[in-house]
């Protein structure tokens, strides 16, 4: 299930706060699209074994999905997060400009390699 982040929203230092949210509208993208638009851009520059995970909606002033991106071998299973990609929820484009950049992706997935 994908979960919604505020973006720049101050909550105030009480112990006892209550949210409740209405969001009513069309966008264009769901969380499974954006997914396959994501993993098509990682198959075309990092290769398969980094992929897109349940994605959140971050509402500010724009809707966009962050999809969070995994690292997975055959034989040793799931290794980790290694970066995150948006996606503007409305026209479905990736925001590579504030996503983690491909060679950040590579050297976190070398990384975690490294250490299993």
């Amino acid at each position: 299930m994908s979960s919604i982040e505020l973006e720049k929203m101050k909550i105030p230092k009480m112990k006892n706060i209550q949210f409740k949210f209405e969001l009513q509208g069309e966008f264009n993208i769901t969380s499974f699209i954006a997914r396959q638009k994501v993993n098509r851009y990682l198959l075309m520059n990092t290769g398969n074994l980094i992929h897109s995970m349940e994605p959140d909606l971050i509402i500010g002033d724009n809707l966009q999905w962050k999809v969070p991106l995994g690292y997975s071998m055959p034989g040793k299973g799931f290794l980790g997060k290694v970066g995150d990609i948006f996606v503007d929820a409305i026209t479905g484009i990736l925001k590579l400009e504030i996503s983690t950049p491909i060679k950040e992706i590579e050297t976190n997935a070398e990384s975690l390699y490294s250490k299993k």
